[in-house]
């Protein structure tokens, strides 16, 4: 089997599973509607982040080469940038 054949089935695999809990609309124009296997990297880098694990065990467990790759899939959230702004603002004593 080759790869592009393996990348559809990982991806058919994870949409039909994901649509099933109503987390993936294909028909939907709405990007936060879908859900791929990508987002999975999104989602994982993340929450591995937020839990404290360092930069280089998560470029390590992902399996990136260019350590900046942590950069485009991982997010802040607006919760985690509010706590930052208000603790930022405390500091400068306004």
């Amino acid at each position: 089997m080759g790869a592009q054949v393996v990348q559809e089935h990982v991806y058919l695999a994870v949409t039909k599973a994901v649509e099933r809990i109503c987390k993936h609309n294909p028909e939907s124009d709405r990007m936060e509607d879908h859900f791929s296997p990508h987002n999975c990297r999104h989602w994982f880098t993340t929450h591995l982040r937020r839990a404290g694990m360092r930069r280089e065990f998560i470029q390590e467990h992902r399996g990136d080469r260019r350590k900046e790759a942590i950069d485009i899939y991982d997010h802040i959230g607006l919760k985690e940038l509010k706590e930052a702004y208000l603790a930022a603002i405390s500091l400068l004593g306004i």
